[in-house]
């Protein structure tokens, strides 16, 4: 009688995420072998130039780490193979590309030996790849009924709705995390956007980036056809967008490089403005604050909410009417890791805070302008962003979960504009002519990236100057500053700011120059005042620098580790107390307010100046 033979089963890596990455990671480092093998062949044997060494030599590791991960990390089943195949090699070859620029930075720029920059470029994109690979290409539906994408299955076909205000109502076949906060069980009203989800249209693959706009329509498609980022929008009406299947799997882009442009000038066809700025209620008064991306606004926001119990309106978009009526627009908070340093004891699991040095590393600015200039090039850079948020989500937070306590507001009035800025301190009143530029270019900076440079023209088409009218009226309602320091403590002089500059800082004011504006040196000393005349609104205060900073340094100096600890908590103390004492004051009488104001600057510069003995 015959026997039958168990066929013995391919060991598998264990099927939890961690297992995984694990064996993904031992692969990956046999692969890395072959490509270093493979690279110094072609490179030092064949004498190949080296970065087309660098590209060549991932195909052979392309291969070789496909095979180990279908029969020993993934669940390799026969069908579908050729396509993973053929997705698992685009994924390398784009990274390539979009790494060839860094590697020759490392090369070229910083002299690194070229073996080790390649070995430095493949190991900074081993998570991204995992992430990738485990959520895409071998990516299956989980039994929590979330499948690798995060979407839930059940609720493909379904819509959702978000009401901005009562002004633009939203119907949407993807969610849209940015409007999470304007989301409604159902729309009061007709959708003036509808977003729907199909590849219908778009096509198959393409040597360049196609844009056309026909029938009041315009279409924008990337080389991989409807495989990748393609969207239509109705340019007469802004009532209908059309995006790739691929978008779906990443709300973020859909949301970020297609709804938030159409949202923008809707809002001017009815009458208002989407500015990139953040927005609290500081004391009562509403400051709009904006800053080139990537500046430094959401830190700002955070220290004030934090320690000075700030109204929360805005982080990086607000709306606001011709009569200076900001409206919320709470979008979550991209967080990067010096962010985090802003809301110290932030519930927030370890696991989270963690990787976040990866998410805010991959979306930092840097990233950013990486993928600026590759956008520049013929590369379907909106589906490589696609791609990459697919796998490493945006560190996106709300307000209140970072600080539970903050006060959102929804509306308030505006009361002055506070442009901030890093470098040489400086406190400067701007002239509205001024503000209204810097808050213009401000705004078009938010909208860099593809596709929106290229179908500009067909939103702008009759309402730019609709917009720079309501801008224009806005800024002729409010103050406006620019604010420069060195460090991004700019936090700490927006209750000043906010109560108005008929005084700017008493002592602090070092002189005004010929053009009349006012000159600050943010961290000195109390010294003899003089009281300058300008022909301007401001009246500014001139002292000469003494030599006590001198002395006063050099006596800190002599002191023992403990004392100069003592000494730099009763120094925050003091400051904490004159800041409430200014706050006082400046309800009760102005007369007294440069004064205390003079201690403040007096306070400030020797706790700065104990910290920063303290890094020596």
């Amino acid at each position: 009688m015959a026997t039958r033979t168990e066929t013995p089963q391919t060991p598998r890596i264990p099927a939890s995420r961690g297992g995984r990455f694990l064996g993904f990671l031992a692969v990956g480092a046999t692969g890395l072998v072959i490509n270093q093998l493979a690279f110094w062949m072609l490179t030092s044997v064949f004498g190949l130039y080296y970065l087309w060494g660098f590209l060549l030599a991932t195909q052979f590791s392309t291969a070789w780490n496909f095979v180990l991960l279908e029969r020993y990390v993934f669940d390799g089943r026969r069908e579908g193979r050729w396509a993973r195949l053929g997705w698992y090699a685009l994924m390398n070859n784009i990274w390539n590309v979009a790494s060839a620029p860094v590697m020759y930075l490392i090369t070229s720029g910083l002299s690194v030996p070229s073996l080790w920059a390649n070995w430095f470029v493949i190991t900074g994109m081993t998570v991204v790849r995992f992430a990738i690979s485990n959520r895409l290409i071998w990516g299956e539906r989980s039994s929590s009924g979330i499948d690798a994408a995060g979407v839930v299955p059940s609720t493909r076909q379904g819509t959702w709705s978000y009401d901005i205000h009562g002004i633009v109502l939203i119907s949407s076949q993807t969610p849209l995390p940015e409007l999470e906060r304007f989301q409604v069980p159902a729309l009061a009203g007709v959708p003036d956007i509808e977003v729907t989800v199909s590849n219908r249209g778009f096509g198959g693959l393409r040597r360049n980036v196609t844009v056309t706009e026909q029938d009041g329509e315009v279409t924008y498609i990337e080389h991989l056809g409807r495989f990748g980022f393609a969207a239509k929008i109705d340019v007469e009406t802004l009532s209908r967008i059309q995006v790739s299947k691929l978008l779906r799997r990443s709300p973020h882009v859909a949301y970020t490089n297609v709804v938030e442009p159409v949202v923008r000038w809707l809002m001017v066809r009815k009458g208002y403005i989407l500015a990139h700025a953040a927005c609290l209620q500081v004391d009562g008064h509403g400051v709009l604050i904006t800053a080139r991306t990537d500046t430094g606004k959401t830190t700002t926001c955070l220290k004030s909410i934090k320690e000075q119990g700030s109204g929360f309106v805005s982080d990086d978009m607000v709306i606001i009417d011709p009569e200076g009526r900001a409206l919320s627009y709470p979008k979550p908070l991209t967080i990067s890791s010096h962010t985090l340093h802003a809301v110290k004891g932030a519930p927030m699991p370890t696991t989270t805070r963690a990787a976040l040095q990866i998410q805010g590393r991959i979306h930092s600015k840097f990233g950013r302008s990486v993928g600026m200039a590759i956008g520049n090039v013929n590369l379907p850079v909106a589906t490589m962003s696609a791609l990459v948020q697919m796998a490493v989500p945006p560190p996106k937070f709300h307000v209140d979960r970072l600080i539970p306590e903050a006060e959102l507001v929804t509306s308030l009035d505006l009361d002055r504009l506070v442009v901030i800025e890093r470098g040489d301190a400086l406190l400067r009143e701007l002239d509205e002519d001024t503000a209204f530029e810097i808050l213009s270019d401000n705004t078009e900076d938010a909208y860099g990236f593809p596709p929106y440079p290229r179908i500009e023209s067909s939103f702008t088409d009759g309402y730019i100057d609709a917009e720079r009218a309501i801008r224009r009226k806005v800024i002729g309602r409010v103050e406006a500053v620019l604010l420069r320091t060195p460090d991004r403590n700019w936090f700490e002089r927006l209750p000043q700011l906010a109560a108005g500059m008929a005084v700017p800082f008493g002592v602090e004011v070092v002189r005004v120059d010929e053009t009349g504006d006012v000159m600050l040196d943010l961290t000195g000393v109390g010294a003899d005042l003089e009281p300058v005349e300008t022909e301007g609104q401001v009246i500014a205060l001139e002292m000469e620098r003494p030599a006590a900073p001198e002395s006063i340094a050099s006596r800190l100096a002599q002191l023992s580790a403990e004392e100069a600890e003592e000494v730099e908590r009763a120094l925050s103390g003091a400051l904490a107390l004159l800041q409430k004492v200014s706050d006082i004051l400046d309800e009760q009488s102005d007369r007294e307010a440069p004064a205390v104001s003079g201690l403040m600057a007096s306070v400030r510069s020797l706790r700065d100046a104990r910290i920063t003995q303290g890094k020596g």
